[in-house]
């Protein structure tokens, strides 16, 4: 899928000179923290390409929009209920939960009821999937642990919609298209 791959090369592009091995030699083990963080930036990847797009419709991946917010929650330590599982798809309620019995039934999600409240239930990641998503998670967390500590972004300093602030994104914006497109004429 192509946005697959533009948020691949992004990715790729970010890392440039932090290689995996290096990351991993200077690093301890991630903090909560820092996973966060790292599922953080694939979220709000996701909502930001929508925004720029303008549209939802075209990055329709309900079930993983479920696993990163169940994935979220995990490292959050909070309860999700079905409900707030259903928002976070950003598709009909019948669609997500359509998608929910899917991942169920693949045993990547369990449902559970509220040991107070039998009205309300629960859905969170089976110890298969958290497994499963912190492995896809893996590298770039040690990436981004390695940036934080060694190379604080520019751009994450100044403050958002200031003159500086969009100088500086146009430029980084510019100069990671002419790299792109260095590689693509060669």
């Amino acid at each position: 899928m192509l946005a697959d791959e533009l948020n691949e090369l992004i990715m790729q592009i970010e890392a440039r000179g932090i290689s995996i091995e290096d990351a991993d030699e200077t690093s301890q083990t991630p903090t909560i923290e820092d996973w966060m963080d790292t599922v953080s930036e694939a979220y709000n990847l996701r909502r930001h390409r929508e925004k720029v797009f303008q549209t939802a419709q075209l990055f329709g991946e309900p079930t993983w929009d479920i696993l990163l917010d169940l994935f979220m929650a995990e490292l959050k330590n909070i309860k999700m209920q079905t409900t707030s599982v259903c928002i976070g798809a950003q598709v009909p309620q019948t669609t997500a939960l359509r998608w929910i019995a899917l991942l169920e039934r693949e045993e990547l999600v369990r449902r559970y009821r509220d040991s107070q409240d039998s009205r309300r239930v629960y859905i969170q990641l089976t110890d298969a999937a958290l497994r499963k998503m912190v492995q896809i998670f893996y590298d770039r967390c040690f990436i981004i642990m390695h940036k934080k500590k060694h190379q604080p972004p520019t751009l994450s300093q100044l403050k958002p919609g200031s003159h500086e602030y969009d100088e500086t994104r146009e430029a980084i914006l510019g100069e990671t298209i002419s790299q792109i497109r260095l590689r693509t004429s060669s």
